[in-house]
């Protein structure tokens, strides 16, 4: 059932604030934030990485006990995201846009005192980014989402004795997205009527006007992290990411696409049969119109994360860690927006609450190298309904590999390798309100392959 004449992807546009790709994801979360934790399947809460990455996979971790030291780090994933979309009866198969992605962070460290330190990261960890032709079946939903935003988080931590360090960190959220899809003209009204044009034998799929939607946003909040080594061989340690509520306000604009259809029939006296169809609607993209450039409105929340775990030293240079993530996706539920002419809408989205699980291994091959790897799994946030052409997820199996190398006493780099097998999903091209029913007319197809690499430096 259409919710509405005009339905211009309210879920996209309340997409506000989510930032770089759904290449890895519970939901549209990304955690490719350091090559060395990316070796490792992202597991680090226990014992992070060195470099500063710690100021994401907890901030308690950035105490490295070395006086006056400095220490910056920087890096880059590249995530291609590939996929389709095949219909049901054996249709066509419509392929994603090939795109190449990059994924930046950065951290910047300074050790005051061997007990205290304090910080500073840029890191995307919620994110989406996806590109279909504009011949589409998705594309009155979404055929692009270019929806970028980064968390920036000053960072504190404390070592309060031996065994244990506490960390926090703000996080200043700011993002944008630029987002575009297509109007079907078959369910929308004629002008001055409760008619809809499909009435009168234009087909569905019909497309007439191009929409593009963007907007930014500002929000704030925590991060907080511990790390307890009850022995010298076990490292134990957890961090709280706070959920966020992101208000978001934007325009969003029409550009009318010929139909170079015309009537079959006559309306009316004025508008006899073989009048085209675009001069008709053209009032719509003009003042007084729906279809003008209007005020957009959104409000999205962004899950909060817990993440606890492990590091165990098995032997000198051999240790082995895991990691098990709740991510807060029940949060994500309804997006509602409003726009300035055509008026509120809501999209429904219903995600559940995920468990995520990470394991890895680490070996110092000599003092300067080291190899990693690990493996990931985790079950899909959106529930079948919310599968569509914006982000079709699924299930996940991911593998790792990854090494680094201290170059001299002050210069390490550090690369990662990692595959994504998701599970096949059938999913939906048109828009879902409850009591719908199963609107799911396909099977999506997802697959990626990531490479990663990070710099740091100390003095």
């Amino acid at each position: 059932m259409r919710r509405k004449a005009v339905n211009i992807a309210a879920g996209a546009l309340a997409a506000i604030g989510l930032c770089a790709t759904s290449a890895r994801a519970q939901g549209f979360s990304v955690y490719e934030h350091d090559a060395c934790a990316m070796g490792r399947a992202g597991v680090g809460v226990a014992s992070p990485c060195s470099g500063g990455s710690a100021i994401f996979f907890n901030p308690a971790g950035i105490v490295t006990g070395q006086a006056g030291r400095w220490n910056v780090s920087s890096g880059v994933t590249m995530i291609p995201p590939r996929g389709s979309f095949i219909p049901d009866g054996g249709g066509t198969a419509t392929d994603l846009v090939e795109n190449n992605i990059p994924v930046p962070n950065i951290y910047v460290t300074r050790q005051i005192g061997s007990r205290f330190a304090v910080g500073v990261g840029m890191f995307a960890p919620y994110g989406l980014t996806t590109e279909w032709p504009t011949t589409s079946p998705g594309r009155f939903l979404s055929y692009k989402a270019s929806i970028k935003g980064i968390y920036i988080q000053p960072t504190i931590a404390f070592r309060v004795n031996p065994r244990i360090q506490v960390g926090a960190g703000i996080d200043i959220v700011r993002s944008a997205v630029d987002l575009k899809q297509r109007v079907d003209l078959s369910s929308q009204l004629i002008t001055g009527t409760t008619t809809p044009f499909s009435a009168i034998g234009i087909p569905v799929g019909t497309d007439f006007a191009d929409a593009r939607l963007h907007g930014a946003a500002t929000a704030y909040g925590a991060h907080f992290g511990i790390i307890f080594r009850p022995t010298d061989a076990l490292s134990l340690g957890a961090r709280y990411l706070t959920g966020v509520t992101i208000e978001g306000a934007g325009y969003a604009g029409f550009t009318q696409v010929a139909t170079g259809l015309r009537l079959l029939g006559p309306l009316s006296a004025t508008l006899p049969t073989g009048t085209p169809i675009d001069a008709i609607v053209a009032g719509q993209f003009t003042t007084g119109g729906r279809l003008v450039t209007q005020t957009v409105k959104a409000s999205i929340p962004m899950p909060s994360q817990l993440v606890f775990g492990f590091d165990y030293r098995v032997s000198q240079g051999l240790h082995v860690m895991a990691d098990a993530q709740l991510t807060n996706w029940s949060a994500f539920e309804q997006l509602p927006l409003t726009l300035g002419v055509i008026g509120p809408d809501t999209l429904y989205e219903n995600y559940g609450n995920t468990v995520g699980f990470r394991a890895a291994i680490e070996y110092a091959v000599s003092p300067k190298f080291n190899v990693r790897g690990g493996f990931l799994t985790h079950a899909a946030a959106a529930p079948d309904h919310s599968v569509t052409p914006l982000l079709p997820e699924a299930k996940r199996v991911e593998g790792t590999i990854g090494a680094g190398y201290q170059l001299t006493s002050g210069i390490r780099i550090d690369a990662a390798y990692q595959v994504i097998k998701q599970s096949d999903r059938r999913g939906r091209v048109v828009d879902w309100a409850p009591g719908d029913g199963d609107v799911n007319t396909g099977l999506y197809k997802f697959s990626a392959s990531l490479i990663g690499v990070g710099f740091a430096f100390s003095f």
